[in-house]
């Protein structure tokens, strides 16, 4: 599942025509159109989300407490984070370049949006690590006392009686009543 995510965040934009690529080539960098102050605050925060996810993540793993099938399953996790961050960063690159077009520019802050959302997934899924063990199986016992009353009505668990009557010959065996 991860190289699919990863596949689909590096799958390179549509190729454009070449007339809409000779008049944006044309366009002097000083004339592109900043980014919008409000998306670029929504990509800054993506970013730090992005950023915080390995060190959240790496501070799980003291509460593997040496059990190496924990240790394990947040050691995946942290990697997989450590991926985002490295998306995310060419990502903001691209975000920030002066010569990207508004299409890339969308597109990048649609991958950061994506990585943030998959890196809080991911610490989701790091913290369910070491919060769950479905290692084992326990079994408790629990006693009960029966009323009186109740003790001496039969015993539905009891084998049904045998369909001809036993008379003690050796054909066959008589279990007495506890």
């Amino acid at each position: 599942m991860l190289l699919l995510l990863l596949r689909l965040l590096t799958v390179p934009a549509p190729v454009l025509p070449a007339s809409t690529v000779a008049e944006s080539a044309a366009t002097p960098p000083a004339e592109v159109a900043p980014a919008d102050p409000a998306a670029r605050a929504e990509s800054r925060a993506n970013m730090a989300t992005i950023e915080a996810g390995p060190r959240r993540i790496r501070a799980l793993l003291p509460a593997a407490r040496d059990r190496a099938i924990y240790a394990s399953c947040v050691a995946q996790r942290l990697d997989e984070a450590q991926v985002h961050v490295a998306m995310a960063r060419e990502a903001m690159q691209k975000l920030t370049a002066p010569q990207s077009s508004p299409a890339e520019r969308a597109r990048a802050r649609d991958q950061l949006a994506m990585l943030a959302q998959r890196t809080r997934e991911v610490h989701h899924a790091a913290v369910s690590c070491i919060d769950q063990d479905d290692s084992s199986i326990s079994a408790t016992r629990k006693e009960t006392l029966v009323p009186p009353g109740l003790q001496k009505r039969p015993d539905p668990t009891r084998p049904p009686p045998p369909p001809y009557p036993c008379n003690g010959s050796g054909d066959c065996m008589v279990i007495p009543e506890p």
